[in-house]
């Protein structure tokens, strides 16, 4: 229990807060219109004398062209040690340095104040113990913030003073546009500065003429007053818009006083004319920046507010009666704390009894504050943190608190956002490296790949060095090399074909075609493959043709990609099931395996690029682990669906393709353009071959000679053109990429030889992709093949050239 006198000395310290803290808001008041040095040497002292202090510092940085401002003002007479320890105090308080030294005989404490961009800064120093106390802060606070604000106005008055200063010596060193009236008011001269404005001349402007260069809108009025001034002749002045000669209109001010005769006669009126156009800029601009300013300071967020025990506000700003209307903390206000839900550091919502203002109330120091949502009066919730700090007496006894508000919305909101960059980054970041290593070891692959066949294309090509003597060794050998050969090139299609499709250069010619025939032929081409591995393929087309509007080589790709993805993870004497069936508008393929299985996390990732490397790479019987991946995007080129299923590791897996079918009525079956009949052995053409890789060029003319035709062969573009205007050939081989000239410009050159104009070129490259194909077109090729090239196809291309040629 306290006594009646500790309840006094206790209202005596609420109230001299109070009181205060009242000063210090009324110090703008004092202050009036003292200049700034006036300012801080009067708050120096307001402090010294009400916190009872030994000594204040302040110093205000310079603003533009404003030096900076110092005031030390010591309350002992003894200045000597004591200015020194101040002015270093004050030093390194502009440092951000810490002042706090226990064992000190002199405490000091520092508040800083915004003074534009830059920071003023205020120190106090006391010699007793607990210096300075929550009050001796909160009214530095106060103190240093109503200095700020007035500071701030009153160097801006400052530097408005200086510029209207500026204003006005160009202003009075601008030449003037003089005129004269006659008493009748009617205009007699006018200076040479009103004709270089306006752009009128002496004739037009006289008179009453000047009034056609004043702004329409202000013509009569302008025209009024200088007859109403004369009428009464008395002085006038009038403002008003006045066209320039290349400015448009500018506002002027006009001036004029009455002249009188020495005897007093009515002369007329003299006067001038100034250009008040920069004036008016300014004006405005002050009038936008000043209604700026009041903007800014209304929608400042931060609310400031002292509470009492009782939680009802002692005092508190604008901005603070957003948050709290009824002037009580919302701890003690049900209809306020509703709209409060205030957490933890942890993000746990928090009790009423730990809010910022009930935690202080209790003497804790709740800073830098709790974050806490509000719902303001419009039903719009906004982020806010909230602190808090007791107000206590001599006796360390909680009297109050000073709450802040600050509205944090925008960061929380940005916060948020940037936790989801984040997020999304290491996502991308994670996805990028996977793909990398996915690349690495599909390097690894395609080496391994390509060696494969290798290795028996070296022992074969020894083989028929040494010559065996058994007929049948070499026949063998052949076929092997030959397999080992179309692998190779089966590889290389793959790349390709995955490469067109993934750079969107695929072509898709679509016809309406039975895809009961198109998995016939699928089945077909991957037998071989399956028969190897000794697995059983059941196989159920559709009773009924099921037409479809689609590229059948593309779609047997498909299938036949997911039959061999099929016979590869499967294990040797294995089952493997193809349904072809009709579900809706839609035809359904469905190619199913006992193989090694999928996981479920890799269900999807399959159809990614090289998804075979690092899964169940033992089991693969070759490839290159991008087969999966043209399924999918070639089956998307066809608008359809494809998507796989398993129920995990050794229980097989089922790939489900869907196609929309074609409802349009058939078509009549196209008449065959050629009749198969018996033809005639082909005539022996004369072929140059140009190619400077000499063993392409040396094999494929021994393939030419051997069917009996008359090669000549070539190794850069300029011997080829030289042996073709010699031997006349009926058909060219010429590879694009040669030594001296592109493989184009050598077929633009034959085209201009005499006798080669019915000539057949043929452009042999290991680029295939279409505006590969479209530029060998374009430059005058009859065919372009595609390295390595198939002999037979060479062999049955000349065939048709050789039928051609005898028909004609």
């Amino acid at each position: 229990m306290h006594s009646p006198e500790e309840y006094r000395a206790e209202i005596d310290r609420l109230r001299k807060t109070t009181r205060d803290l009242v000063a210090m808001t009324t110090l703008p008041a004092v202050w009036g219109d003292l200049p700034p040095e006036g300012v801080i040497d009067s708050l120096a002292g307001v402090l010294l004398s009400t916190l009872d202090l030994d000594l204040v510092g302040i110093h205000l940085p310079g603003q533009g062209q404003t030096e900076p401002l110092e005031r030390i003002r010591l309350r002992r007479d003894d200045t000597g040690s004591m200015l020194s320890a101040a002015r270093a105090a004050l030093d390194a308080a502009m440092q951000s340095a810490d002042l706090q030294d226990a064992d000190a005989p002199l405490q000091f404490g520092t508040a800083r104040f915004g003074i534009g961009s830059e920071l003023g800064v205020v120190l106090i120093g006391a010699r007793r113990a607990g210096f300075p106390s929550e009050h001796e802060r909160l009214l530095l606070g106060v103190a240093a913030n109503q200095a700020a604000a007035i500071l701030q106005r009153r160097l801006a008055e400052r530097a408005l003073a200086r510029s209207e200063s500026r204003f006005q010596d160009l202003a009075d060193a601008a030449p003037a546009m003089l005129w004269v009236t006659e008493p009748d008011g009617k205009l007699s001269f006018l200076s040479r500065a009103w004709h270089e404005f306006t752009a009128q001349d002496r004739g037009t402007s006289l008179a009453f003429g000047w009034t056609a260069a004043v702004h329409p809108d202000e013509r009569d009025a302008a025209l009024h007053a200088v007859v109403d001034a004369n009428a009464r002749r008395v002085p006038f002045s009038m403002e008003h818009r006045l066209r320039h000669a290349v400015d448009g209109y500018r506002w002027v001010i006009a001036t004029g006083q009455p002249r009188f005769a020495a005897n007093g006669d009515f002369l007329g009126f003299v006067g001038n004319v100034l250009d008040i156009s920069d004036r008016k800029r300014t004006e405005q601009a002050l009038h936008e920046t000043r209604d700026t300013l009041v903007t800014m300071f209304d929608a400042l967020p931060v609310g400031v507010a002292v509470a009492g025990q009782d939680g009802k506000l002692l005092l508190s700003n604008q901005a603070m009666h957003r948050y709290l209307p009824t002037g009580v903390l919302p701890s003690l206000d049900e209809e306020r704390y509703l709209r409060w839900t205030a957490f933890d550091a942890d993000g746990r919502p928090l009790a009423r009894r730990d809010f910022a203002g009930a935690r202080a109330a209790r003497g804790e120091r709740v800073v830098p504050g709790i974050e806490a949502r509000y719902l303001g009066d419009d039903g719009v919730e906004i982020w806010t943190q909230v602190a808090a700090v007791p107000l206590k007496g001599r006796d360390d006894v909680t009297r109050g608190h000073v709450a802040i508000v600050t509205d944090i919305d925008a960061f929380k909101r940005t916060e948020a956002a940037l936790r989801l960059a984040e997020s999304r980054q290491r996502e991308l970041f994670d996805e990028v490296a996977r793909a990398n290593r996915n690349l690495s070891e599909f390097l690894a692959v395609l080496a391994h790949e390509l060696r494969n066949p290798l290795a028996p294309l070296m022992t074969g090509l020894e083989l028929l060095r040494v010559g065996p003597r058994d007929p049948a060794v070499a026949t063998n050998v052949r076929d092997m090399m030959e397999r080992q050969v179309r692998q190779l090139a089966h590889l290389i299609d793959d790349l390709l074909d995955i490469a067109r499709v993934t750079n969107g250069k695929v072509e898709i010619r679509k016809t309406r075609v039975d895809l009961n025939a198109i998995v016939t032929n699928a089945v077909e081409t991957s037998l071989p493959l399956i028969d190897k591995h000794r697995h059983a393929l059941d196989l159920q087309l559709h009773a009924a043709p099921l037409p479809v509007q689609a590229d059948a080589t593309r779609i047997a790709q498909v299938i036949g990609n997911l039959l061999t993805n099929a016979a590869k993870y499967t294990p040797p004497g294995g089952a493997l099931s193809l349904r072809v069936t009709q579900d809706g508008a839609h035809a359904v393929v469905t190619v199913s395996d006992n193989g090694v299985g999928i996981p479920a996390a890799s269900l999807e990732s399959v159809f990614e690029m090289f998804s075979q490397v690092g899964s169940n790479r033992q089991h693969a019987q070759g490839g290159l682990g991008i087969g999966l991946s043209l399924v999918r995007q070639l089956v998307d080129l066809h608008g359809g669906a494809v998507s796989a299923h398993s129920e995990g590791i050794g229980k097989g897996s089922t790939f489900v393709v869907r196609l929309a079918l074609d409802a349009a009525p058939a078509a009549p079956a196209p008449l065959d353009e050629i009749a198969a009949q018996d033809t005639p052995a082909a005539p022996a053409l004369r072929i140059l071959v140009t190619d400077d890789n000499v063993d392409a060029a040396v094999t494929l003319s021994m393939l030419l000679e051997m069917e009996g035709h008359a090669v000549t062969v070539a190794h850069d573009g300029r011997q080829a053109l030289q042996m073709a205007a010699q031997c006349l050939p009926d058909v060219v081989f010429l590879d694009i990429g040669l030594p001296d000239m592109s493989g184009h410009d050598v077929a633009r050159g034959l085209r201009q030889i005499a006798g080669l104009e019915r000539c057949t070129i043929v452009a042999v490259s290991g680029w295939g992709a279409q505006e590969d194909l479209a530029r060998s077109s374009a430059a005058g090729f009859d065919a372009h093949f595609t390295k390595p090239v198939d002999s037979s196809r060479v062999l049955d291309y000349l065939a048709v050239v050789a039928a051609s040629m005898r028909s004609t």
